[in-house]
């Protein structure tokens, strides 16, 4: 992907009604509101097949158009247009495009921190339980509609008001998927001690290349009993998680303004090409197209 070859300057020239098939993926990103804790997303997928893998954040989206094949909460559904998409950090998915055509996708990633702030305005209070989602697809043509339309002001809005406004509804759209309640639990918890000291591990050791033998040394287990019991309370192998952790660490280095290839080699991947492989397959976008989020608006790939 080039993010200066062929680039539209518009989100909307992302059609999300019928029309001609397009074989071309787009990926728009950006980071609006000038918040930290909010990045939004438009894109059409056609090729992109995203690897199992888990965000720190909370998704929430709609599918607009084509047919998404996507795996969350240990089975398979079929996104068709009018589904909105509601999934917890740490839940972890994958999936591709389920018919020729590809998806079309609008996305909100929300930081937990974010999460509490938007709900707390919503309640008239300066903080507010995190929420949590009895299922990650809802089939919702008006909600939607409705998810849509916000995500446009706040995606490409050049309006701050039209944005702030946007955000406040977003909160309320919120609220409905949680079943207008949210509730008291962090969904993140590990009830096991010794997941939880693995995953500490490798949060501290992002850099590092773990061995099996230091996190089963930790756990006091086996080496398939450490695999077991990790994939058991976090969704995702110890290597798999790690690799999410090294993704994430390239992602905030590349917010920054770091080099991709110093960006690489601090998260501790091979090389920069062996970065930009786990990177596509969990971002939906290449680092250099990531890194321009703020100064191009849409990425042909």
């Amino acid at each position: 992907m080039n993010g200066n070859n062929g680039v539209n300057s518009q989100v909307e020239a992302m059609d999300d009604g019928p029309g001609p098939v397009s074989r071309s993926e787009r990926v728009s990103l950006r980071r609006p509101l000038g918040h930290r804790g909010l990045e939004t997303l438009a894109a059409h997928y056609v090729r992109q097949r995203f690897k199992p893998h888990s965000h720190p954040e909370y998704l929430i989206g709609v599918i607009t158009g084509g047919v998404h094949s996507v795996w969350c909460r240990g089975e398979r559904h079929t996104a068709l247009p009018g589904t909105v998409m509601s999934m917890r950090p740490g839940d972890v998915h994958h999936g591709n495009a389920a018919v020729e055509a590809g998806w079309m996708q609008r996305m909100f990633y929300v930081a937990e921190d974010t999460m509490r702030e938007i709900l707390g305005d919503r309640l008239d209070a300066s903080t507010a339980p995190l929420p949590d989602f009895e299922r990650c697809d809802r089939h919702d043509p008006l909600l939607a509609v409705r998810l849509k339309r916000i995500h446009d002001r706040i995606h490409a809005s050049r309006l701050m008001l039209s944005r702030d406004a946007a955000w406040a509804d977003f909160a309320d759209v919120v609220a409905v998927l949680a079943g207008g309640a949210p509730g008291d639990d962090s969904p993140g918890a590990l009830p096991d001690t010794r997941a939880r000291a693995m995953v500490d591990y490798l949060h501290a050791h992002v850099g590092e290349d773990v061995s099996l033998d230091t996190l089963s040394s930790l756990a006091g287990l086996r080496r398939r009993q450490t695999i077991d019991l990790f994939k058991r309370e976090t969704g995702l192998p110890p290597h798999a998680y790690h690799i999410g952790l090294k993704v994430r660490l390239v992602q905030d280095r590349l917010r920054k303004g770091h080099a991709p290839a110093a960006a690489a080699m601090e998260a501790g991947f091979a090389d920069q090409s062996h970065m930009a492989r786990h990177f596509s397959a969990i971002v939906g976008l290449t680092p250099a197209a990531y890194a321009q989020a703020d100064r191009v608006r849409t990425f042909v790939l």
